[in-house]
């Protein structure tokens, strides 16, 4: 199991680097997590000699970068799709062994399963269409492709789209559930045979009756602290993911406005390190 931090990056708590990913790198080594997440083609993008010095950074202090990737899987043709997934895969190629990852991340793109414009089945469908060819170039590369329930679709609705569509897995946020809407566990239990990593993150909760429309308010909490039955997630994972030993499990804070980040990390941290078998 690879614990590590998604974000936000709150200035707070990070020493200050002329390049905001070193800033990022340097709370990981202080704080003792291996692994982050980065954007694909940031990292494409990069000059040589600054590929060689994030390599040698990572290779030194034994971390890990997982990038973030996709494209506009619902509006690309089968013939675009697969033009699209081979772009990524090579990119992928090129510079994963220097990132040190394990997986790859991506989001759906496809709007809502709220949003009237495509049924959920006919969404989900042409999802998969488009995201197959990913998710088979990741496969064949060793790195496997996992989606995020990103406030857009149900994990079960995940859990489909990964039924339907071979090598694909669940990145698993385990706070987002609330924002759509989702009873958190029976969505963590649904989603677990699926999951190679998470956004591990918590919220607190309120239902608004006072309100016009009515809404459903949802903050910022300390890891531990707030209404998602993280430790009971944490349990299922470790016992239903398909290889938990190689989870990634990425740390998202989200801190109250009422209290200092670096107040909202200890406390998190310290949550981290009261689950049974946790290697921080």
């Amino acid at each position: 199991m690879l614990w590590g931090y998604a974000g936000p990056w709150y200035g707070k708590i990070l020493e200050q680097d002329e390049d905001p990913l070193f800033s990022r790198l340097n709370f990981l080594r202080k704080h003792e997590l291996k692994v982050g997440f980065v954007g694909l083609q940031s990292i494409v993008e990069m000059e040589q000699s600054d590929h060689e010095r994030l390599g040698s950074f990572l290779r030194d202090y034994d971390l890990r970068l997982c990038p973030i990737a996709g494209f506009d899987y619902l509006g690309a043709e089968a013939k675009r799709a697969n033009e699209l997934a081979d772009q990524v895969a090579r990119d992928v190629e090129r510079v994963m062994p220097m990132l040190r990852g394990t997986m790859v991340m991506t989001v759906g793109r496809a709007g809502h399963r709220f949003d009237r414009e495509l049924g959920v089945s006919e969404k989900l469908e042409r999802l998969s269409h488009g995201i197959a060819p990913l998710a088979a170039a990741c496969r064949d590369l060793g790195y496997p492709l996992a989606i995020e329930n990103h406030g857009d679709f149900y994990c079960s609705d995940l859990v489909q789209l990964c039924r339907e569509t071979p090598h694909l897995y669940i990145m698993l946020d385990t706070g987002n559930t609330y924002l759509i809407g989702e009873q958190p566990l029976l969505a963590f239990e649904a989603a677990a045979p699926y999951t190679i990593a998470t956004h591990f993150k918590d919220h607190r909760v309120c239902p608004r009756l006072d309100t016009r429309p009515l809404r459903f308010e949802i903050s910022g909490s300390p890891l531990g602290d707030g209404d998602v039955p993280l430790r009971e997630c944490y349990e299922l994972l470790l016992n239903h993911a398909p290889e938990p030993e190689k989870l990634v499990m990425g740390i998202e804070m989200i801190c109250p406005p009422e209290m200092e980040p670096a107040v909202c990390l200890d406390r998190s941290l310290d949550f981290i390190r009261s689950l049974a078998s946790c290697p921080l």
